[in-house]
């Protein structure tokens, strides 16, 4: 997976990288909520598969300097849905399907692909969610500079503050990222959203 990983981020000179940091925040966010080990697992692993769909979105969307057009911006919505139906295809993968096409879903419902607000996003969902949106901050894209550790940090808890990203998920991501944080209370599977292994299935681009 991690072969793959560096493979999907091959793709644009902007993400190298990317993934494997997704990962790792992502599984170091879980076991900071104390999430079951087979979760926490699951989620490194598909964070470092949950871009596989960048694929199918041509370079020409991904590297583009100025705004996207409403077409293309709905070719990179779809990014997480193509994701999951590759890995949906191949039998050792598809338990990671659920949770890499969760990653842009956000908690009031604004995310896609399929616009799921929080009584639909798995925790594992909402900890790669967080994950990726600090990790994507944290890099530069063609259309912004990257920011510094603490103004993405910022960033996460004004979508908390939106209402966008989950709190605890931020704030899990934000400690596992180096960053002091207030004490948080901890998320075990009974908190009112099934594991990721029970669980079927902006007008600019982060």
């Amino acid at each position: 997976l991690e072969a793959i990983a560096d493979f999907i981020d091959l793709k644009s000179p902007y993400t190298l990288g990317h993934s494997r940091s997704v990962a790792d925040l992502s599984g170091a966010a879980a076991r900071a909520l104390g999430l079951p080990d087979e979760d926490c697992v699951a989620v490194r692993r598909a964070g470092l598969v949950h871009d596989l769909g960048r694929l199918g979105v041509p370079n020409s969307i991904w590297d583009k300097h100025g705004p996207l057009t409403r077409s293309e911006m709905e070719r990179v919505r779809l990014h997480p849905y193509l994701s999951e139906r590759m890995l949906s295809s191949a039998h050792a993968l598809a338990p990671l399907a659920a949770i890499a096409v969760e990653h842009h879903e956000r908690m009031d419902g604004s995310g896609y692909p399929r616009g799921l607000n929080h009584a639909s996003i798995s925790v594992v969902g909402r900890v790669l969610g967080a994950a990726d949106c600090y990790a994507a901050a944290t890099e530069p894209r063609p259309h912004r500079a990257q920011l510094a550790a603490v103004e993405a940090a910022a960033a996460l808890r004004i979508h908390v503050r939106q209402g966008r990203l989950d709190a605890d998920a931020v704030q899990a991501v934000l400690e596992a990222a180096g960053h002091r944080t207030r004490r948080r209370r901890q998320l075990p599977a009974g908190s009112g959203h099934e594991p990721a292994r029970v669980r079927a299935g902006s007008t600019q681009m982060e």
